[in-house]
């Protein structure tokens, strides 16, 4: 719920002034933030205005009152609950603080998997898939039947959507970071439909290698591991890793669950982005992030893997279609919502029946509703369409999403450099070994905005944002299109006059201000007097008081 205030030049609470349009941006406060603008003057009231600096005090006071046990246990929720932004399951492009910019537009990716779902989050509105090729067979073929829900189809579905699903099930809400890009299926396996040993991989990679031109392949995703743990020497699925990255693809690999100390090809190649798992906790907030258990080691000429861990657990998914489990977590999502009268008259029927016991029928309704929400929990149903998932395997898709946003910034990186970049700006996990999390977690703010810097880069020879030295702190926007951008900040009190950006070629913004005082300091980008957004290249940040978020200057 948003509450909609007049337009007003004065905060009614502090005093303090408020540019017009930044009262007009500043109205659309959620409800559980007006409560706690009350809370600190009882005599605001719903239609008044507040400055950005009282709002920013509201939510404080909000944070204040969060607690891990209290929240995540009121709710009953399969995942940890840490802040009201997390009370639902956090999207992948919230939880890495990805630029929203970049949805991997004109890219076309590859995933070798063992099987594959045209999901509506990757068909439609337009059906994204270039192709989708049997490479279960001797000679791979091209086909265009495989709407068939199998058991192989689950594995295949989730990775792909994790990476580029739109979300269209959700209203966008679960969408990965390349959800405009193009895509090649490649079922990985063999006719038997065993495990999917170093010749079936090798197969598959073989046949994107010698297609990539043909569909304009730029990346390739592998959440499959091989036969054995790396020896430290060559295998031909590492060779052809090797030969497929001097072609140009960049190939990302999963490192394998379990905690175990092996990495098994492909994430033993050395030119391969390996990828282990991080458990953030379905939190924003740094201090409640750990690694997940996953496998770690020495690949090719002993050359250390991961590189980089990404999100591994509570990631959310499609569930396949049509299947037992995908139906089940339709009915009890309308049986979560059912009124009294709605849930008693189902529980006379033949499919409430089939799915509850005689006993749990005989329940009194409240304790019916109680298996319910336990049961949802315990399938780790987070909407009738999505779960949430885990693995490194979920992990690897991730980074293959911000390689994917990273090209489209900058088509002209080669394999190598994005590599580079990816592991350059990256951050380390206090108190865990470098040998089980590499270069940290990504950043795929921070990832762009080095591609964006490289030669063919829009922001080329221009500092990230924001910059700061002793003198100085240096703001750049990208923003094509924007007619004027202005800075507004607690620093300067949130006034735009105080510090508007200058243009310094098409659509790129830049202000030079002077070094506050050490501190903390929110700011956003005011936009044609309209908008206000957060700076896309700043992972810091904090809950705006409206559903979204100001960025943070940190001064110490």
């Amino acid at each position: 719920m948003l509450i909609q205030t007049p337009t007003a030049l004065a905060c009614p609470i502090c005093g303090c002034s408020i540019d017009p349009a930044v009262a007009r941006l500043s109205r659309q406060i959620e409800a559980r933030t007006a409560e706690a603008l009350r809370s600190l003057d009882p005599g605001w009231k719903i239609g008044d205005d507040a400055c950005p600096e009282c709002v920013q005090r509201a939510v404080q006071v909000l944070r204040g009152q969060r607690s891990r046990a209290s929240v995540h246990g009121a709710l009953g929720l399969s995942y940890p609950v840490y802040a009201h932004a997390e009370a639902q399951l956090l999207p992948t492009p919230t939880r890495l603080v990805a630029n929203p910019h970049y949805a991997g537009r004109g890219l076309t990716l590859a995933f070798l998997d063992s099987g594959y779902y045209p999901h509506p989050d990757l068909t439609q509105p337009a059906n994204r898939i270039k192709a989708y090729v049997d490479a279960t067979l001797a000679d791979p073929v091209q086909k265009v039947h495989y709407k068939r829900a199998e058991a192989t189809s689950w594995h295949g579905l989730m990775t792909t959507s994790v990476a580029a699903g739109n979300g269209r099930q959700s209203n966008g809400l679960y969408r990965g970071l390349a959800f405009e890009a193009s895509l090649v299926l490649v079922k990985t396996g063999n006719r038997r439909g065993r495990r999917i040993p170093d010749r079936d991989i090798v197969r598959a990679l073989r046949w994107v290698v010698d297609h990539r031109a043909e569909y304009d392949i730029r990346v390739v995703n592998i959440s499959l591991g091989g036969d054995v743990a790396s020896s430290g020497a060559y295998t031909p699925l590492d060779s052809l890793v090797e030969e497929a990255v001097a072609g140009g693809l960049v190939v990302v690999a999963a490192a394998g669950n379990g905690g175990v100390n092996q990495i098994i090809p492909p994430a033993s190649a050395p030119s391969a982005i390996t990828v282990g798992g991080l458990d953030d906790q379905n939190s924003l907030d740094p201090r409640f992030h750990r690694m997940w258990r996953s496998s770690y080691g020495r690949g090719v000429n002993q050359v250390l893997k991961p590189e980089v861990i990404a999100p591994a657990i509570w990631v959310a998914a499609p569930m396949l279609p049509r299947t037992w489990v995908h139906n089940e977590a339709v009915l009890l999502w309308r049986l979560q919502g059912a009124s009294d009268r709605e849930l008693n008259r189902f529980l006379k029927t033949k499919r409430a029946e089939a799915h509850f016991k005689q006993e749990t029928l005989r329940l009194p309704l409240d304790e019916i509703r109680g298996t319910i929400r336990r049961r949802i929990t315990e399938q780790k149903y987070i909407h009738p369409d999505y779960q949430h998932v885990d693995g490194t395997s979920m992990a690897a898709p991730i980074v293959t999403s911000v390689v994917a946003q990273m090209l489209e910034a900058n088509p002209t990186l080669p394999p190598q450099t994005v590599k580079d970049l990816l592991l350059g700006t990256a951050g380390q996990l206090p108190f865990v070994p470098r040998a089980e999390q590499g270069q940290g977690v990504i950043s795929a703010a921070r990832a762009v905005a080095a591609a964006l810097r490289q030669p063919g880069g829009a922001l080329r020879g221009l500092p990230v944002s924001p910059h700061v030295t002793a003198q100085s702190v240096t703001f750049v926007a990208h923003l094509p299109g924007a007619r004027e951008v202005a800075l507004v900040a607690r620093f300067n009190h949130w006034q735009p006059a105080e510090h508007p950006l200058r243009e310094m070629r098409p659509g790129v913004w830049q202000v030079r201000v002077p070094t506050p005082p050490e501190g903390q300091y929110a700011y956003k980008f005011l936009v044609d007097g309209e908008r206000w957004i957060h700076d896309v290249e700043n992972p810091a940040r904090i809950e705006d008081g409206a559903g979204s978020f100001h960025s943070l200057l940190l001064l110490n």
